[in-house]
């Protein structure tokens, strides 16, 4: 299996192992989502785990191999991940694994638990209050590094985030208008120049589109390309902006990337090559997975 790229995440929809439509969702997808998330962690509760994880392989075993959309799985615990992973012609149904909680005091137990498949495509989540403090934020970086296993991107968890503060988002807000703004600077600026893409966090106000759309508007404006849905009614609002973005900044791109001159105007803006060949060639490099 190829390993997917980050380009082809979109609007990635969160699925608890525990859903009533799992064996329908794993084999024909749910909302036009291009990923999905199985998730056994906070989705599940704790005296379900046991028989989210059995049934969760045992649907996956059944799936068809070939679908038209990523499926990845959120192990509660480096445990529950061994016992996913002893389950080799389930793991063969899937595009890679959500980690949760990663920061520099729990890569440890992670990385042992994937010893054993040192291939297996991984996107650690970034929502603990590690995340609040710059010399721990570059020690789970410095973890991020020392990992074998590739990573597709980083996913930020801005419930558990918020959580951690005694707060939670208020109607109207995006993730923008809450606290954890400069959090979401800190991981862009720390993780982005080392060569990790980011997922922008979930807008939990599910019946909010205009909300929604704002947000996403300032995700794309931020430099985000993939974004963490809760519910089926997010998603084709997501991807329009995505698909849309992505086209107005390939043109420009495109232009850039074609030109001789150090410095030029295009469409009322200043095109510079020396400060934005980079942003041009990512753009580039992501159009060809953005459908």
């Amino acid at each position: 299996m190829t390993m997917a790229r980050y380009g082809e995440l979109g609007a990635s929809l969160y699925v608890p192992a525990t859903h009533h439509s799992l064996d329908h969702i794993l084999a024909d997808g749910c909302g036009n989502a291009r990923s999905l998330i199985l998730c056994t962690e906070d989705a599940v509760a704790p005296a379900n785990v046991t028989w989210a994880v059995q049934r969760l392989i045992k649907a996956l075993k059944e799936a068809p191999p070939n679908v038209g959309f990523l499926r990845f799985v959120r192990p509660r615990n480096p445990f529950v991940l061994r016992q996913l992973l002893d389950a080799p012609e389930a793991m063969a149904k899937i595009d890679g694994m959500v980690i949760p909680k990663f920061d520099h005091t729990s890569a440890r137990a992670w990385r042992e638990a994937l010893q054993s498949r040192p291939d297996m495509a991984i996107m650690p989540t970034l929502e603990t209050v590690a995340l609040f403090r710059e010399d721990s934020a570059i020690a789970t970086l410095e973890a991020l590094n020392d990992l074998e296993n590739p990573v597709i991107a980083l996913r930020i968890g801005a419930n558990d985030l918020l959580g951690a503060v005694g707060l939670k988002r208020q109607p109207g807000q995006t993730i923008y208008d809450t606290p954890l703004r400069s959090t979401i600077e800190r991981l862009i600026t720390l993780f982005r120049p080392e060569g990790y893409e980011l997922a922008a966090p979930v807008c939990d106000l599910i019946g909010e589109p205009e909300t929604l759309a704002r947000e996403v508007a300032q995700d794309i404006a931020w430099g985000f390309y993939a974004k963490t849905c809760v519910h089926p009614s997010q998603i084709a609002l997501v991807e329009e902006h995505l698909t849309q973005a992505m086209l107005r900044q390939q043109q420009q791109a495109n232009v850039l990337l074609n030109s001789t001159d150090a410095v030029f105007k295009n469409d009322g803006q200043m095109l510079e090559a020396k400060c934005h060949t980079r942003w041009a060639k990512r753009v580039t490099a992501l159009q060809s997975h953005v459908s």
